[in-house]
């Protein structure tokens, strides 16, 4: 009754009265939900299997704001649509492809983020994992605002942590982050500082390719869970994580690219959200830590950011 019967393969799709009654959907979202009411959202599912059918030069105009509003009623009932395990792979395919998008990239985050945490069993699987690791893998070319990049990281972690097996939960991290050790690697690496210096243009998109990889770093953090203090160290995906964040991350706090404040604040960030990630097992690196902290304080009062990542340690 909601969308007629466009349905029909002989009936065009009026899409304009769509977009309005997805819109109109969302709006009354909280109501319905709290009323409990039945509703059948196949239709809904319909609309993505069109949609991601069509071809990229038919996704033009009006059409992107179609699909920025099927995304935000996606997101909006996440937890009834998500429901039913044969939804999860074409919805990932849905929102993986929107969020390359401007228009939709926003939604389709969001919508990733709630479908994530609400269907996160139904997500762990081999093809569903596959999915999620393209789009996180594919997020160093997309240049995503920030705001958006950090629910689809914030997402992919929350079902990596999910992950059963140990070695597999590993892998897809480090694959996750592959792009990020090696943003930051081209910045730190010696060689690469002189020919930086002479080449201004090269070196902003390297610097900002490297804040951009702590950002999702600290992400991944903050997301998975807290490994318990009984545990031993080696037993924890987040200490295989440790073991390559911590020697790059001292090595970048000893260099001179901490003058930028976007990169301190980055760094800071990253570190503040893998202290409280690690709990009391961080304290083993604390001389180090402290000596980094302290030594760019000093070179670099102007940058807060080390004094509220100090404060980190007075939770653990």
């Amino acid at each position: 009754v909601f969308f007629g019967s466009w349905g029909s393969a002989n009936v065009p799709i009026p899409w304009k009265e769509v977009e309005t009654k997805l819109f109109a959907l969302n709006v009354v979202s909280e109501v319905v939900l709290q009323e409990g009411q039945a509703f059948d959202f196949s239709v809904i599912m319909q609309l993505v299997a069109v949609l991601s059918a069509s071809r990229s030069e038919e996704l033009k105009g009006f059409m992107h704001i179609v699909y920025r509003s099927l995304a935000d009623v996606i997101g909006s009932y996440s937890k009834w649509i998500s429901a039913f395990q044969t939804n999860a792979r074409p919805l990932l395919l849905f929102l993986a492809a929107g969020i390359s998008e401007a228009v939709s990239s926003n939604a389709c985050a969001s919508a990733l983020r709630k479908i994530c945490e609400d269907a996160s069993a139904l997500i762990d699987e081999p093809s569903n994992l596959e999915i999620l690791m393209w789009i996180g893998e594919a997020l160093e070319k997309r240049h995503l605002p920030l705001e958006d990049e950090e629910e689809v990281v914030g997402a992919i972690s929350l079902i990596l942590g999910s992950v059963s097996n140990k070695e597999l939960k590993n892998n897809l991290l480090a694959r996750l982050l592959s792009s990020s050790y090696e943003a930051i690697g081209k910045l730190i690496d010696g060689d690469n500082n002189h020919s930086l210096i002479h080449n201004p243009a090269t070196y902003t998109q390297i610097l900002s390719s490297a804040t951009r990889g702590l950002y999702r770093m600290g992400t991944v953090f903050s997301h998975l869970p807290v490994p318990l203090p009984t545990n031993p160290a080696g037993d924890d995906p987040i200490f295989a994580l440790l073991r390559v964040f911590w020697p790059m991350l001292e090595k970048l706090f000893r260099s001179e690219h901490m003058e930028n404040g976007n990169l301190s604040t980055a760094a800071c960030r990253a570190l503040s959200l893998a202290i409280q990630s690690s709990g009391q097992h961080f304290v083993t690196l604390l001389p180090q830590v402290l000596d980094c902290l302290s030594t760019n304080f000093v070179s670099f009062q102007n940058h807060e950011c080390y004094i509220r990542t100090g404060k980190s340690f007075f939770s653990l």
